[in-house]
């Protein structure tokens, strides 16, 4: 049986906002999907799942810091891991949103940028490489 995080996983990346909320609304998937998928792998892996869940939901609040938007607006989540999920299938929808992630993230360095913004795209941009080698360490 597949990861019941497919279909919002999918949702969330046909149907999501574009640029700074989208963004946030990615890392606050990807965080609460880590974490939750750490709670179901051996400790080892969930670890591993933890830290990356840390880096996700800190660049999450470099962008709502930055921004100065209230973290309520772009919250999304992947639901609950069933018993039957594959637990390595709900890895990599983790390990294809932070891929998302990193891809918007550097889209938004464009000609309208401050350079608060770069700073914080910088920011966010080593959390999520930070994220995406914990991620890669996990075996679920």
């Amino acid at each position: 049986m597949g990861a019941a995080w497919n279909e919002p996983a999918s949702a969330l990346l046909e149907r999501g906002a574009p640029g700074w909320a989208g963004l946030c609304a990615l890392l606050d998937a990807a965080s609460h999907g880590a974490l939750t998928l750490s709670l179901a792998v051996p400790l080892g892996a969930g670890v591993d799942l933890t830290f990356a869940a840390i880096e996700l939901g800190e660049a999450r609040e470099e962008l709502t810091w930055s921004r100065r938007r209230p973290s309520s607006d772009a919250t999304s989540r992947l639901g609950p891991l069933h018993v039957r999920d594959d637990l390595g299938e709900a890895l990599q929808i983790i390990e294809h949103l932070v891929d998302v992630a990193i891809d918007r993230t550097l889209t938004l360095d464009d000609d309208e940028a401050t350079p608060d913004d770069l700073d914080c795209l910088g920011k966010v941009l080593r959390k999520l490489h930070n994220a995406r080698q914990e991620l890669a360490s996990a075996v679920a």
